[in-house]
């Protein structure tokens, strides 16, 4: 079993990303943590949110239809990074996402593993809240 710490974030795609930061900073007053691009998404992504509390983690798309409600990607799970995490995965039987050869994406102040549920939905387990952000 691993040690839930807590939802770190909703990774949602949108069709347009300065739209949706613009609608989010006047609804909520949330801030911009960090933008850019990510190639093994191909895509424009943007984390936004108060630290601590809640963040998105928004992917432009544009050619998502307006009556297609299934635009939810991921959802991040923080939880503690434990060694041999990815093996431990394996005997569980989960199965890894693997972006990379090693299952594990680095980014700069965190580490994360997609995993996928049984009904096909993506999980993120990260190592740092959002990042670090």
């Amino acid at each position: 079993m691993l040690n839930f710490n807590g939802i770190d974030h909703i990774n949602m795609n949108v069709k347009n990303l300065e739209e949706s930061i613009s609608f989010y900073k006047k609804l909520f007053g949330f801030e911009v943590k960090e933008k850019g691009s990510f190639s093994f998404k191909n895509a424009p992504f943007a984390i936004i949110g108060n630290s601590g509390i809640g963040m998105l983690c928004l992917y432009e798309k544009k050619e998502l239809e307006e009556n297609n409600k299934s635009h939810f990607a991921h959802i991040g799970f923080n939880i503690d990074f434990i060694p041999n995490l990815i093996q431990k995965l394996k005997d569980l039987k989960i199965e890894i996402v693997n972006y990379n050869e090693s299952g594990v994406i680095d980014y700069p102040e965190s580490q994360s593993i997609y995993i996928k549920d049984p009904s096909g939905y993506e999980i993120e387990l990260s190592k740092s809240f959002a990042g670090k952000l």
